[in-house]
C-alpha cells in the first residue's frame, strides 16, 4: 500500500480536484491518501475491506469530520442515491482488473477518476491495436474513457516495496457515447472474443453463434485478428452481438 505522503500529495495534485468536490476512495489503507484528500475537498467516502487497516485509519482520520469510513468491499456496496464528483484509488495490483470492470460499468458516474496501478497494467489500458499489450481491458477502458498515463512511482513509496513500479492513470468519461456503455453481458462477450487472440474475429463469432450466420458483421472485420480491431469498431461489434443474442 502507498505510505509516502509526498507521493500521495503529488498524486492528488495531478487529479482534477475542487474544494467543493465529493470524492469516493476505494482502499483506505492506512489513510495516507485519505488524510490529504480530506484537507482538499468537501467530502470523502472511503472504503477499506481489512478490519485492522480500517481501525488504524479511523484513529488517524478521527479529527476530519468530512470523512466517512466504511469497512466493506466497495465493489459489492450499493451506492445507489449517493453523488460523487470523482473517484481515487490505490489498490493491490491483484484488484486492478476488477476495479476497471467496476468502473467501466459506472462510466459517467464520476467526472474524473484517478488510480495508481502496476506499470504493466497501465500500459495495457493505453495500448493500441496490434501491440502485445492490447487486450480486452484496453478496449473496455478506451471505449468508456479517455485514458491518460500520469507519472511513474518507485517501489520505495509502498509498504512492503513491490517488485515492479507503479503508475498513475487518469480516466475521463467518453461522453461521445451513451454511458455506461458496458454492462456485465458486454464485458463477458468482449472477454470471450479476446480468448481468441491470434485468430480472426470470425472464429470467435462462429463459436459464439454455432447455429447462426455471421454475415451481418462487416467482412473486413471478420477476417481481422481480434487484437487488431480498434475500440471504435468493437463498439459496433458488441452492439451487433447483443442484438443477435436477444
Amino acid at each position: 500500500m502507498l505510505v509516502s505522503s509526498l507521493v500521495a500529495d503529488r498524486f492528488l495534485d495531478s487529479c482534477n480536484l475542487g474544494r467543493e468536490n465529493r470524492i469516493l476512495e476505494i482502499g483506505t489503507g492506512r489513510g495516507t491518501i485519505t488524510k490529504i484528500l480530506a484537507e482538499r475537498v468537501a467530502f470523502v467516502e472511503s472504503f477499506e475491506i481489512d478490519r485492522k487497516l480500517f481501525e488504524t485509519a479511523m484513529e488517524l482520520l478521527s479529527p476530519h469530520r468530512n470523512v466517512k469510513l466504511i469497512c466493506a468491499d466497495a465493489f459489492d456496496y450499493d451506492l445507489t442515491g449517493e453523488r460523487f464528483d470523482g473517484c481515487v484509488t490505490s489498490l493491490p495490483y491483484s484488484m486492478s482488473l476488477r476495479f476497471l470492470k467496476w468502473l467501466a460499468r459506472r462510466s459517467g458516474q464520476f467526472s474524473m477518476t484517478s488510480a495508481i496501478v502496476q506499470t504493466e497494467f497501465a500500459k495495457k489500458l493505453a495500448a493500441v491495436p496490434g501491440e502485445p499489450s492490447f487486450r480486452a481491458v484496453s478496449v473496455m477502458a478506451q471505449i468508456s474513457f479517455k485514458v491518460e498515463l500520469g507519472f511513474k512511482i518507485g517501489r520505495k513509496a509502498f509498504s512492503p516495496p513491490p517488485k515492479v513500479e507503479s503508475r498513475v492513470v487518469h480516466f475521463t468519461p467518453n461522453y461521445d457515447l451513451e454511458l455506461p456503455f458496458f454492462d456485465e453481458r458486454k464485458i463477458r462477450i468482449l472477454d470471450f472474443i479476446f480468448s481468441f487472440r491470434g485468430r480472426h474475429l470470425s472464429s470467435a463469432l462462429k463459436k459464439l453463434f454455432p447455429d447462426k450466420k455471421v454475415e451481418a458483421y462487416p467482412q473486413d472485420l471478420l477476417s481481422t485478428r481480434v487484437e487488431s480491431i480498434s475500440p471504435g469498431e468493437y463498439v459496433k461489434i458488441l452492439k451487433l452481438t447483443e442484438e443477435m443474442m436477444s
